[in-house]
């Protein structure tokens, strides 16, 4: 039976007077928000547009402010309908963790898990984490997202993931949550394989290449490539191409001259390691830990502290192929 079935109301605050709110005018809400139109948030739940659009009504007029500005095109958020949205969307996480964690305490392991995790600790943990959670869980639905941590952090704290998985500098932690390191991160120059600068063994050596600056590799506390060549005492690096996922950076480097820089994890993949090769310079390359992040604030189900647990254990015994 849906959630907002079983628990019809909430209760608001006194001074609201006798006002309730109703579970489905905070799905409504959230649909309206996410897809940007009545008439689209009417055909994902298949509510036809009047009804949505009376929902969104009561409660504006029950919480005496308006939530949406409507325009031609659709709807936007006004500022409270945004900081109403931020709150709606924790409470339906939570109502959708509290059903979850009944069946997870009455025995029936049913229900899903959530969590981000960044390109290097996908192909580090994944494949052991997930097959030990499969054999553990195979009723769990799990939903596993790629991303670093600044990109995930709004809906960690929502609770649109239970946890992260990643690089994170551990000097500049963000409450409410708790940081658990896994093991020490490597970065390295990776190049073609081939490569006239294939035998360089510091960055001076590298003076004159071409780069390519991957955007997502530069969060997170990893040191940018600007940053590393200052450090060196050298001048800043000529950047040619910025790319913004792991497969486009490879496949570029692949096949050109150009060079960037990666965690070593990229380097344990078969198809990735017969076209590049790592540069192991004696110059530092500044690394964040890989972590896991979770809220303290708010407890995890029985199926995802398992996750948790599974995902500790696979980064303690985490040995990674490539080493200089």
């Amino acid at each position: 039976m849906p959630i907002e079935h079983q628990i019809g109301t909430v209760n608001l605050p006194s001074a609201w007077g006798r006002a309730q709110m109703k579970l489905h005018q905070l799905r409504d809400v959230l649909a309206v928000a996410e897809t940007g139109s009545l008439r689209a948030a009417g055909r994902r739940m298949g509510l036809t547009q009047p009804t949505i659009s009376r929902s969104i009504r009561d409660i504006e007029h029950e919480l005496g402010a308006p939530l949406f500005e409507r325009h031609g095109n659709g709807t936007r958020l006004t500022s409270i309908g945004e900081a109403f949205v931020r709150r709606a969307k924790i409470v339906q996480s939570e109502l959708r963790r509290a059903a979850d964690e009944v069946e997870q305490l009455k025995g029936e392991f049913v229900g899903q898990v959530a969590v981000s995790m960044s390109p290097g600790s996908t192909i580090a943990l994944m494949p052991s984490i997930l097959r030990n959670f499969r054999k553990k869980h195979p009723k769990i639905v799990l939903k596993i997202s790629e991303g670093v941590y600044e990109q995930v952090e709004a809906d960690l704290l929502s609770g649109d993931i239970d946890f992260f998985i990643g690089p994170v500098d551990q000097d500049v932690q963000v409450l409410p949550t708790h940081v658990e390191k896994l093991f020490n991160n490597q970065r390295v120059v990776v190049a073609r394989k081939g490569h006239p600068l294939g035998n360089a063994t510091t960055f001076a050596d590298l003076a004159g290449a071409e780069w390519i600056k991957p955007t997502f590799a530069t969060r997170s506390g990893e040191a940018d490539l600007d940053a590393m060549f200052e450090h060196a005492g050298m001048p800043a690096p000529n950047i040619v191409l910025h790319t913004r996922s792991a497969l486009m950076t490879l496949l570029a480097v692949e096949s050109t001259d150009l060079l960037t820089i990666l965690p070593v994890q990229w380097l344990e993949i078969s198809a990735t390691s017969e076209g590049v090769q790592p540069l192991w310079l004696s110059d530092n390359l500044y690394s964040a830990p890989i972590c896991v992040v979770r809220r303290i604030d708010v407890p995890l189900t029985p199926a995802a502290e398992s996750l948790w647990s599974l995902t500790v254990r696979a980064g303690l015994n985490y040995k990674p192929i490539w080493k200089a």
